[in-house]
């Protein structure tokens, strides 16, 4: 049986860990809302949206797989037949504001991607 002293450290243990949990983000993303990525041509993109909003980090992380296996001849075909370079650069045609695009909605999302840990950024190019 834990003694009273160690039982106390427990629970206060239990607790500050709780309110660091809490205190994660939740207070700030309900504060601060959603930043608007701007308008971007959406006729050319490879999946409508809605599909984009909640699905890029698969798309890119599939990207990513296929263009390392595959090189130039990772090339995606979308159903009505337009042909995509499965390559970051396809992505940035568009939204080429990614310190705006990518980094408001992360920012809000309180996520971290590590794309730039190895791309360079369009707005750090000369």
């Amino acid at each position: 049986m834990l003694n009273k002293n160690t039982l106390i450290g427990l629970v206060i243990v239990a607790m500050l860990a709780a309110a660091a949990y809490l205190a994660t983000g939740a207070e700030i993303n309900d504060a601060v809302p959603a930043a608007d990525p701007g308008t971007a041509d959406s006729t050319g993109c490879i999946y409508p949206k809605e599909y984009m909003q909640t699905h890029h980090m698969q798309v890119l992380a599939d990207w990513k797989e296929h263009a390392a296996h595959e090189g130039p001849d990772a090339v995606m075909t979308t159903p009505d037949g337009r042909r995509f370079q499965k390559d970051l650069a396809t992505c940035l045609g568009c939204h080429d504001n990614n310190r705006f695009f990518c980094f408001s909605c992360h920012n809000y999302a309180n996520v971290k991607p590590n794309c730039w840990n190895c791309h360079i950024s369009p707005q750090d190019l000369p």
